[in-house]
């Protein structure tokens, strides 16, 4: 496999008409006067919809979403019951994720479904781990078909108990994802899969020496313009939103809204017009969903959401977003975690 590593740090080398097309500047000074604050339905009244898959009613996260309104998502915390990845037509038509394909030798004991593109059949991305081992893989499922996809970087002998997850792919086979390495660090990469030939797939590294004072990075989805977003550790801990070209340079950002900057920032995707989701922690330690939409940023708490942890998770997190503005996300109520949508889309 071929390996790349980009060579800039920060943002220091962003292009000016990257900026310019997608308003990343204003990502960085967003205007007090043009952010916003929604709570369930939003400012747009699409339909919010609380969407669990009673495999483990007491734990649903909704991650990823396609222009179709397909969605993908694991319901099980991982302890009690485990990670099981599906994939759900809105309201109730799940299908598993079931694995069936894997590596000889592998049996997959946890599995989440992450990621979702726009193709006739989609590409789903995501991971699985391997109750032999223990490892955990990314992995792309192509017409039922899960192939392992590991970045090289971040498996043996480099790291002695490898955990890599793929987290967003565009329509061209390009992937977002991180790895983990034995200080517990995170390292974001880029991955352009070769169908024919997993083995030849070109990986580039996003380092934490890429952003002053990081410890870790992590590449949350990739926009088929090979834009990338994701975000970058301090050492206290706390996050920062990037976006921007491997080889152009990255732009960091923290969410701003109504002249409060958040103590830490997480963006977990984005799409091809520029827009971004994830999540924010405020200086109160409150956890809010953000959108990044039309130059401001707006606060999203789902209905019902609680800053009472229920399985590790408070407040609202919105994972996915697509072409049509729709996203998927999850939810703390305060005793289960929920998995939500809000779609323009016709919902069956």
């Amino acid at each position: 496999m071929r390996i790349t590593s980009i060579l800039q740090r920060g943002s220091s080398n962003v292009s000016p008409a990257l900026l310019g097309c997608l308003a990343v500047a204003a990502v960085a000074a967003a205007a007090p006067a043009s952010s916003a604050v929604w709570s369930g339905l939003g400012g747009n009244n699409s339909p919010f919809l609380v969407l669990n898959n009673q495999g483990d009613p007491n734990f649903n996260q909704l991650l990823g979403i396609n222009d179709g309104g397909v969605i993908v998502g694991y319901f099980g915390d991982g302890n009690i019951i485990a990670n099981n990845g599906y994939v759900l037509v809105p309201r109730n038509h799940y299908a598993a994720d079931n694995f069936t394909n894997l590596p000889a030798g592998d049996v997959a004991t946890q599995t989440q479904a992450i990621g979702i593109n726009n193709r006739s059949t989609p590409d789903i991305v995501g991971f699985y781990t391997d109750g032999a081992t223990g490892f955990t893989h990314g992995f792309l499922d192509s017409n039922g078909t899960q192939t392992a996809v590991d970045d090289p970087a971040g498996s043996v002998p480099n790291v002695t108990a490898p955990v890599q997850n793929l987290l967003g792919i565009n329509d061209f086979g390009s992937a977002a994802g991180f790895w983990v390495d034995n200080n517990g660090h995170e390292h974001g990469f880029i991955v352009a899969i070769n169908g024919a030939n997993v083995a030849q797939s070109t990986f580039t590294e996003i380092p934490p020496n890429l952003f002053p004072g990081a410890v870790a990075t992590q590449a949350s989805n990739i926009t088929d313009e090979g834009l990338v977003c994701g975000f970058w550790t301090d050492g206290d801990g706390n996050n920062h939103g990037f976006f921007g070209r491997p080889g152009r340079g990255f732009e960091s950002f923290k969410v701003e809204i109504q002249g409060a900057t958040a103590t830490s920032t997480s963006p977990f995707g984005c799409n091809n017009l520029g827009e971004i989701v994830g999540s924010f922690t405020d200086a109160a330690g409150a956890v809010h969903g953000f959108i990044f939409r039309g130059g401001r940023f707006q606060q999203f708490d789902a209905t019902g959401s609680s800053q009472t942890a229920a399985f590790g998770v408070s407040g609202t997190f919105i994972n996915g977003v697509n072409d049509e503005g729709d996203i998927v996300g999850f939810f703390s109520d305060g005793t289960k975690v929920n998995g939500f949508t809000r779609t323009t889309l016709p919902v069956l």
